[in-house]
């Protein structure tokens, strides 16, 4: 039983350590509020002085403009202010004239007065305008700038906007010259009606601005009070004291995992009032920013509404409580501040992806997104913030309680960690390769460790990857042969490296002989579970619904002419070898290691689930987990890869047989007895239940009945239970 008061003492003690350092008051208290006033002044400042400075317009040819449409005001050193939208913009442009019998005349001369910065555009008149003009003849207006520099760039595409304005002054003109109606030089008035509301306009920067920020600064704030209270308990040697004291382990994680937490809550929320303050300010001086009005830009950067406010607090909570939690987990691996700092670039470079994702507009929240950690929270802000409540209401529970079990998972993670000697009295090593790979290579171990496995995945996906990356760059497209050649990199890596890094390749890649009750299991497990899988699939694509190039692909990936036997060994019995092989036999022989049973199937299904996302569609991504812990069980119950084989080798091969299976009991009359769709392999709910029922038996029978206590075990797996004991 947890005792509370001993967590309110630890946790009471960590708040006060953390608020005598003067560099931890600093970041999280004075910082943020110094930080965006000091940014939102100097901004302003810069925008304000670039906006303001007018831009010189060369005009070379002045005295050929007809008087009867003037272009230019009065004094003749800018335009026609009735050109513009306001006088304001108008006197952003400043207009030299020259003579076009000058220098300025010469093309080769305006082209080197631009380079060199001697004016943002020029405008040349020809001579012969009025004449055109009189005529009714179309006259050309050259207009010089340069591109590259982005003041000029700006320059004349004011210069079009205003050209375009006196244009249709003169064909006003000329059609009441001519009597024609008022229509009919502009047949169609284009008008434009602006649907949203005053709290999505205000709500449109805040809510591209405030997801970025929240998450960063969230992490941010939880990153230096973790590796403070872990790796600088370890520096300053009070890290033995804590844990001599009546506390358990699990409440020292927790006092330490409140402290960060409130510290990042507290981080961020700073952050965003003192953004939010700074934002105002900002459009209170909108007016002196020369672009906009000052109504303009307040609307662009009115506060969220109280609602609005209260969702971003709702939502930081579980937020902050996955990234402390994750930093806390990180920062006891730590041995010194030092090398606390160096584990989080590599945590930004892996949570900036996910927060610019939900930058693109056209990314929007949906059941698969919701499940994506980080993303799910910024994309449900946004909606939030732009007074999108309906999608709100939709998803708040698919994306907090998603975040919640990832910020559960990584304090699991925490506790673990701290109930390890070797990482919380880690010493501090030198490097040396040669040394490190004697070390291997001498002193093998019978299974790989967690590192090891989970190095064994990033190499089978980084591989993939690089594989797909050659295919695209040689032209070629999905076919057998890439197939084959995926799956081929997923069994090279374990098999490497178990023979190079273990003593005993044949237990860590489960090479044994399995009692025959287990190979029955992998038999009867797809059976039973197949009306189930075809059901999951419908779901998931009615709420993922893939897309037409996708299907297109998978179409065109099998030939017409390719007989029964090859799609099922392509597509059953090579990916059932290959990946088990891989997720079953080396990477969960390095995740049973110093982990709980539970936890290392759970990783190993997410990984296989993962594989799939990379390698095939990410629809897949919840059958293949689901299926994983399945076949993770079997694997640490049998000691063995054949029952997994034969149970992922059936349960492709039904999914591949479908059709053929779906026209043979079509042909026999009894397809309307056991499928209600028989085109989407739908079947009647008298089976789904029998499904789920006989899955249950056989799930309930491998978790509880078979365990090792409760019968005679293999001997392998007896030893093997003893380091990664049961949940």
């Amino acid at each position: 039983m947890m005792s509370w008061s001993n967590l309110r003492v630890i946790f009471r003690r960590e708040l006060l350590d953390q608020l005598r350092d003067r560099r931890t008051l600093f970041m999280v208290f004075i910082f943020p509020i110094l930080l965006y006033p000091l940014l939102g002044l100097g901004i302003s400042q810069m925008v304000a002085a670039m906006e303001k400075k007018p831009r010189v317009v060369v005009m070379v040819g002045a005295e050929h403009l007809p008087a009867e449409q003037p272009l230019l005001n009065a004094a003749g050193d800018g335009f026609d202010p009735r050109l513009f939208d306001s006088p304001a913009e108008a006197a952003l442009l400043t207009v030299e004239k020259q003579p076009a019998d000058g220098p300025w005349g010469r093309e080769a001369f305006r082209q080197q007065a631009i380079r060199q910065g001697n004016a943002a555009a020029i405008m040349v008149i020809p001579a012969d305008l009025p004449k055109q003009f009189k005529e009714k003849n179309d006259a050309p207006i050259p207009i010089l700038y340069r591109s590259v520099d982005e003041p000029s760039q700006i320059t004349y595409l004011r210069l079009r906007e205003m050209l375009d304005r006196w244009k249709r002054g003169i064909v006003e003109a000329r059609a009441k010259q001519d009597n024609l109606p008022a229509g009919y030089t502009d047949p169609i008035q284009v008008r434009g009606m602006d649907v949203a509301t005053e709290q999505e306009v205000g709500g449109s920067v805040w809510s591209r601005i405030f997801p970025f920020l929240l998450v960063m600064m969230s992490l941010t704030g939880a990153f230096y009070p973790a590796v403070d209270l872990c790796a600088g308990e370890k520096e300053r040697g009070t890290m033995e004291t804590l844990l001599i004291s009546p506390a358990t382990r699990s409440e020292i994680v927790l006092g330490k995992f409140f402290t960060v937490m409130l510290a990042s809550v507290t981080t961020a929320v700073l952050n965003l009032v003192s953004m939010g303050l700074t934002g105002i300010f900002m459009a209170a001086r909108g007016g002196h920013l020369g672009l906009h009005g000052a109504a303009q830009a307040a609307g662009g950067l009115s506060p969220p509404s109280v609602q609005s406010a209260i969702w971003m607090v709702v939502l930081l909570i579980p937020l902050a409580a996955f990234f402390s939690a994750v930093c806390l987990s990180l920062a006891v691996l730590a041995k010194s501040m030092k090398e606390g700092q160096y584990y989080m670039t590599p945590l930004y470079l892996v949570c900036l992806p996910l927060i610019f994702l939900t930058l693109l507009p056209e990314i929007k929240l949906n059941l698969f997104y919701s499940l994506v950690p980080i993303t799910g929270v910024a994309l449900l802000l946004r909606s939030l913030i732009m007074g999108d409540y309906q999608t709100g209401v939709r998803f708040f529970l698919p994306v907090m309680v998603p975040t919640i079990i990832y910020a559960w998972v990584a304090l699991r993670w925490a506790v673990d960690q701290f109930e390890r000697e070797g990482v919380l009295f880690r010493e501090a090593e030198r490097f040396d390769v040669r040394t490190w790979l004697a070390h291997l290579l001498r002193d093998k171990e019978p299974l790989p460790t967690g590192g090891q496995a989970i190095l064994c995945f990033a190499i089978i996906l980084s591989a993939s990857w690089f594989l797909m990356i050659y295919m695209l760059m040689r032209g070629i497209g999905a076919s057998l042969a890439a197939i084959a050649a995926g799956q081929f990199l997923i069994l090279i890596p374990p098999i490497f490296m178990a023979v190079m890094l273990t003593s005993d390749p044949a237990r860590t890649l489960r090479l044994a002989w399995p009692r025959a009750r287990y190979v029955a299991l992998g038999a009867a497990f797809p059976l039973a579970l197949n009306p189930l899988v075809n059901l999951l699939g419908k779901l998931v694509q009615e709420l993922f619904p893939i897309s037409e190039t996708v299907k297109g692909a998978y179409a065109q990936l099998v030939p017409p002419d390719l007989g029964l036997p090859a799609l099922v060994g392509v597509f059953a019995l090579v990916p059932a070898i290959c990946e088990e092989t891989a997720l079953r036999g080396f990477i969960l022989s390095g995740l049973e290691r110093g982990r709980r049973i539970r936890s290392a199937i759970f990783i190993s299904a997410l990984m296989f689930g993962f594989l799939h996302v990379l390698l095939s569609m990410y629809q897949q991504l919840f059958n293949a987990a689901l299926l994983g812990v399945v076949l993770g069980l079997l694997a640490i119950r049998s000691r063995s890869l054949l029952p997994g084989i034969v149970f992922h080798f059936l349960n492709n091969a039904l999914a591949v047989t479908q059709p053929q299976r779906i026209r043979l009991l079509e042909s026999a009359g009894l397809a309307r007895w056991i499928y209600r769709d028989a085109g989407e392999g739908l079947y009647h709910v008298g089976w789904i239940v029998l499904s789920a029922l006989a899955s249950a038996v056989l799930f309930y029978y491998l978790w509880k009945l078979d365990r090792p206590g409760r019968r005679n075990a293999h001997p392998v797996a007896v030893d093997e239970m003893a380091e990664a004991p049961a949940g």
